[in-house]
C-alpha cells in the first residue's frame, strides 16, 4: 500500500486522485484517436463533459446509498466528500449510461450505439484506475495464502485491484481483437461476469450486501440481463 507517492517540502500527490486523473486522460486521448470521421470533436467532447459530471455524480451517489456507518447528511456535508475518495465504479458507469441515453434522445449522433467506440478506451482507463485502488489500499481483497497474497490491513490478502485490472485489460484485448463486433453488448456481459466473479473475492463490504451479495454483484446481473436480452432482440431482427 503507498498511498502517498510523493511528500517533499510540503508537496504531497496522493497515488488515488493521480491515478483517477490519468485514468480519465489516457480514457479521453484513447477515445479521440478514435473519432469516427462523421463524429465532430465539437460533440465529442460535449459529451465526454457530460460524461465526466453525470459519472461523477452517480459514483458518488451509489456510494451514499451503499452506506450503513454514516448517515446521508453525514456524507453530504463533509468537506472532502465531493471531491475526495468515495467513488464507486458501477455508480459513475450508471450515471454515464444514464446520461448518455437521454442526450442520444436529444442528439441522435451521440446516442449510446454510435458511441460505442468509446468502450475499449473506458476498459484501459479503468484498468489504470484499480492500480489507483491498489495503490491506496482501499477495495481490498479477503485473506489468502497465495503466493502473491499482499499484506493489507493487518492480514494477507488477495490483491484484488490488481485481479480486476489485469481482467479488463484482457477484456480490452478481446473486444479490440476478438469480439469487435457489438461492443456494448460483448462490454456488458464481459465486465458483468468479470466483476461478479471478483467481487467474491473482495474483503471490504462498503459496496454494501443484500441477499448475500453486494450491490455491485447485483448490478452485475443487471449488466449480464441486459446484454442477453439486447443479443436475443439483435438475433430476432436478424432472422426477420
Amino acid at each position: 500500500m503507498w498511498p502517498l507517492l510523493i511528500d517533499w517540502q510540503g508537496t504531497q500527490i496522493f497515488s488515488y486522485p493521480l491515478f483517477i486523473g490519468l485514468a480519465w486522460g489516457i480514457g479521453y486521448r484513447l477515445a479521440e484517436a478514435r473519432l469516427p470521421a462523421n463524429l465532430s470533436r465539437k460533440h465529442f467532447v460535449l459529451w465526454m463533459a457530460g460524461l465526466f459530471i453525470s459519472s461523477w455524480i452517480g459514483a458518488k451517489v451509489l456510494f451514499i446509498l451503499t452506506q450503513d456507518r454514516w448517515s446521508t447528511s453525514e456524507l453530504i456535508q463533509a468537506s472532502n466528500f465531493w471531491l475526495g475518495g468515495g467513488f464507486v465504479f458501477l455508480g459513475g458507469f450508471l450515471g454515464g449510461a444514464l446520461f448518455t441515453l437521454l442526450l442520444g434522445l436529444m442528439v441522435p449522433n451521440l446516442s449510446a450505439q454510435r458511441m460505442q467506440f468509446t468502450l475499449i478506451p473506458l476498459l484501459w482507463a479503468h484498468a489504470v484506475g484499480r492500480i489507483g485502488c491498489f495503490l491506496a489500499g482501499c477495495c481490498y481483497g479477503i485473506e489468502s495464502s497465495a503466493p502473491w497474497a499482499i499484506h493489507l490491513h493487518g492480514l494477507n490478502r488477495h490483491p484484488v485491484q490488481l485481479y480486476e485490472a489485469l481482467g479488463l485489460a484482457g477484456l480490452a484485448w478481446l473486444l479490440e481483437k476478438k469480439w469487435n463486433r457489438r461492443l456494448l453488448i460483448n462490454y456488458l456481459l464481459g465486465y458483468g461476469v468479470l466483476r461478479w466473479t471478483l467481487e467474491w473475492f473482495r474483503g471490504d463490504e462498503l459496496r454494501g450486501l443484500l441477499g448475500g451479495q453486494s450491490s455491485s454483484q447485483w448490478v452485475s446481473l443487471g449488466m449480464i440481463g441486459i446484454a442477453v436480452l439486447l443479443l436475443l432482440a439483435n438475433r430476432k431482427k436478424s432472422q426477420q
